[in-house]
């Protein structure tokens, strides 16, 4: 099983790089086919985690980056439908990024879920979070690109828009999470500390962007908030000498 997952990872890897060559390569049909083929792998992978774990696989970092194109694909999918945003190769981008973190992952095939983790606000908590920082990396994606092509800054204005509910969510169920947890809506955690900084960050970019006179701040308060993104997704987990009640590493 072990074999199998790491195999699916490189799989869904590959075929989101073949994805975002497709487009490159300016052949959307073959782009979008890839895409969706990955999404296939994706959810191979996300069962075979499942079978190894023997709980919902989203307990430690390798789970939660692996679970990034099962939610990229659906939103591709969204943006393309009702926005008219052809942005495939942005999601795939972002995807194949995950994936590359997930193979740097211990595999921890032994993982089972604390106690703390066993409440129905799990799942709902993880992939909310899942699908709002997916959505900023790709915005953050065509924030850097917009300097080249202005046009790609309205994109990711489109995308920050249909991320934020999903971090709103994360952020509200985390609390209700923690209170039955540990007796407590807030506790001021490191981490709880990031993601509601990370929050604002984008809340104040939605409220300025409107206003001609703060069109200058629009890249970099993108920008400031994907780097909160990072310390609040991967430094505050990882590094060991951080205390906090939600860090991976402890």
């Amino acid at each position: 099983m072990i074999t199998v997952v790491y195999a699916l990872t490189i799989f869904s890897l590959l075929l989101c790089l073949g994805s975002v060559l497709a487009a490159v390569l300016k052949r959307p049909g073959d782009c979008r086919r890839a895409f969706d083929v990955a999404w296939v792998a994706a959810l191979l992978l996300f069962v075979a985690d499942w079978v190894l774990a023997q709980a919902p696989p989203f307990g430690n970092m390798r789970h939660v980056l692996a679970f990034f194109p099962l939610v990229m694909v659906p939103a591709a999918h969204y943006l393309r439908r009702f926005r008219g945003l052809e942005l495939t190769a942005w999601l795939a981008a972002a995807s194949a990024i995950a994936l590359v973190g997930a193979l740097c992952m211990p595999l921890q095939a032994a993982w089972r879920q604390m106690p703390a983790l066993q409440s129905p606000w799990f799942a709902p908590h993880v992939v909310a979070y899942v699908v709002s920082y997916g959505l900023m990396t790709v915005a953050a994606l065509l924030t850097l690109a917009s300097f080249r092509c202005d046009a790609r800054l309205a994109a990711a204005d489109a995308v920050v828009r249909l991320s934020l509910p999903f971090m709103t969510f994360g952020l509200w169920s985390g609390a209700l999470w923690a209170d039955a947890a540990w007796g407590g809506y807030w506790a001021w955690d490191i981490k709880e500390a990031w993601s509601l900084l990370t929050w604002c960050i984008y809340l104040i970019y939605l409220h300025v962007e409107r206003y001609p006179a703060f069109a200058s701040w629009r890249r970099p308060l993108l920008l400031l908030g994907f780097a909160a993104v990072v310390v609040t997704f991967l430094v505050v987990n990882l590094l060991p000498k951080i205390e906090s009640m939600h860090s991976y590493a402890q």
